[in-house]
């Protein structure tokens, strides 16, 4: 069995959100993107590389709403401080912050946010 890879559906704009987080996070790049035959502004298959890991994209279109929940969360742990607050201001902006930024534990900030596209991320920044 092979390593389980991140799918996220959506009902629009796919390649809207995979530009966007290919510029909010460090070493992401889009890697490839099909389009539909039939709806070719659609995306029918989409690759991220979020640091060296593949989030694949699906575009569902409109007619099919894709439900988002925070019962699945993408977990990231930042390098630095000005890393961490990049990535919370860019993801907060028109989303949904759930907790945080605050120290919980070993950690000297983490959040939990929904971005404005309805993806869940859970960030964290372990300090010195």
């Amino acid at each position: 069995m092979k390593q389980p890879i991140t799918f996220i559906s959506v009902a629009e704009h796919a390649k809207v959100q995979m530009d966007f987080y290919a510029n909010v996070f460090p070493n992401t790049t889009i890697h490839s993107v099909t389009y539909y035959d039939e709806y070719p502004e659609r995306v029918l298959n989409g690759q991220l590389d979020l640091n060296g890991i593949p989030l694949y994209f699906l575009e569902m279109g409109p007619e099919n709403p894709v439900a988002p929940g925070w019962n699945l969360s993408l977990y990231i742990e930042m390098d630095s401080e000005a890393e961490f607050d990049h990535v919370f201001s860019a993801l907060a902006a028109d989303g949904f912050v759930m907790m945080g930024p605050e120290p919980a534990g070993i950690f000297q900030k983490v959040t939990w946010l929904t971005d404005k596209f309805g993806i869940t991320w859970q960030l964290v920044f372990a300090g010195k």
